[in-house]
């Protein structure tokens, strides 16, 4: 949720809670203060009875109607005096609805004899007094609400302009553009200073990228090339007449093992460069011409390990990629499935419209199969293996949202490449 609508939301919270408390509040205290109006006329009314009672030494005459009414009877001397205030409703059969009325209820004599009078006044009035103002006070505070919630929201929307121009920046920055990231001052102090530390951290981030690059594509240079002299010598040298199988055979595991470093440090490098975002130029790729030609230039390595290849569907299928990458992406899947294979084994390929999937025999995983796409694990007992392969598989795949996946079915390793975003 955005910090805006948070702000918008806390602030509606607490104007609603302080508007039920205050109009609670305001309820109480007009109701009080009718109340005491309404007591203040009984009691008038009560001295008036009682004064005219004095005078004349009669009853007054007796007074009804919807608004207001008097009651006189006459009670036992035993009832004792009597001063009592209450709420009643009365049927008004012209509203044909119950109407509330406030009553006091006293005891006079006249004569000696005790009579009891109830003085009613209709709180009709002052009901639809207290509704009308109710209801304007709701008026008021839904436009006062509205109207505040609108001019704090587009203040603090000018207020915060700067934050979320700083935020599009730095999800747009990249280190590939070779230039340190620029942001717009702010005259709000907090901001200003949230842009001088992006900006000094961002400088030293890219800074160290291009010293990293700069040495990594240093010491690829400069191993490479030691690497090839060896590997050529060493050649050389086993062509020699007079050496013994002993030396022969040493000769050759180094060879290999000059070969196996070689393939590592490019393989290494490729990643390098794929988790630096360099290769940036795609076009539509056929995968299914390009997963036939791979296929053809392994042919012979198959045949080597007795390894049959099952097509079960290869449909037309194009995707928007890197060609170098892609062509890396498809040669270490099938070269994962022949080295990971058994002698006499089969590979089974099905090529849908979102989906590469790639089986193959062989043992099951002794790790987790979660780890099959970290460096260095190969996942079987291959000596060739540098183990790096699928990790250039999941390289190659997050940076193009591919989804790969593992799992291992009926004896079957299965390796699943979900391109479905990634169509042309």
């Amino acid at each position: 949720m955005r910090i805006l609508t948070k702000t918008s939301l806390y602030y509606l919270l607490v104007s609603v809670i302080v508007f039920l408390l205050g109009g609670l509040s305001f309820y109480k205290i007009l109701q009080t203060e009718i109340y005491d109006e309404v007591d203040d006329q009984l009691f008038t009314d009560k001295e008036n009875i009682i004064e005219y009672i004095r005078r004349h030494n009669e009853l007054p005459s007796v007074t009804s109607g919807i608004s207001e009414a008097i009651i006189v009877r006459e009670t036992s001397a035993n009832a004792g005096a009597l001063e009592a205030l209450s709420d009643t409703l009365i049927f008004s059969t012209y509203d044909e609805e119950y109407v509330p009325f406030r009553k006091l209820t006293f005891t006079t004599y006249q004569d000696g004899k005790p009579f009891e009078y109830t003085i009613l006044k209709s709180l009709m009035d002052f009901e639809d007094l207290f509704e009308s103002t109710m209801l304007a006070m709701a008026w008021i505070f839904v436009l006062l609400l509205v109207g505040l919630a609108g001019v704090n929201y587009f203040i603090n929307k000018y207020n915060w302009r700067n934050f979320y121009d700083t935020l599009e920046r730095a999800k747009r920055y990249s280190l590939t553009q070779r230039k340190p990231l620029v942001l717009k001052p702010s005259n709000t102090q907090e901001f200003q200073e949230l842009n001088e530390v992006l900006q000094a951290m961002t400088g030293k981030i890219h800074n160290d990228y291009l010293n990293l690059k700069e040495f990594t594509e240093n010491a690829s240079h400069e191993i490479q090339t030691p690497l090839a002299i060896v590997s050529n010598k060493l050649e050389l040298f086993m062509q020699s007449d007079n050496l013994t199988m002993q030396q022969a055979a040493m000769l050759d595991e180094m060879h290999a093992s000059i070969n196996r470093l070689s393939r590592l440090n490019r393989s290494l490098i490729l990643l390098t460069r794929i988790e630096n975002r360099e290769f940036s130029e795609n076009e539509v790729i056929p995968l299914h011409e390009l997963l036939q030609e791979q296929l053809d230039q392994l042919q012979e390595m198959m045949q080597m390990h007795d390894i049959q290849v099952e097509i079960e569907a290869m449909q037309p299928v194009f995707v928007e990629m890197n060609t170098g990458l892609c062509e890396i992406l498809i040669s270490n899947l099938l070269l994962n499935a022949i080295r990971h294979n058994s002698t006499g084994g089969i590979i089974r390929i099905n090529l849908q419209a979102d989906e590469l999937c790639i089986k193959n025999s062989g043992e099951a995983l002794q790790d987790e199969p979660v780890s099959l796409f970290e460096r260095f694990r190969s996942g079987g007992k291959f000596s060739g293996s540098l183990g790096i392969g699928l990790a250039l598989v999941s390289k190659i795949s997050e940076l193009y949202q591919l989804q790969p996946s593992y799992t291992y079915e009926e004896g079957l390793h299965v390796l699943r490449l979900n391109f479905q975003k990634k169509i042309a």
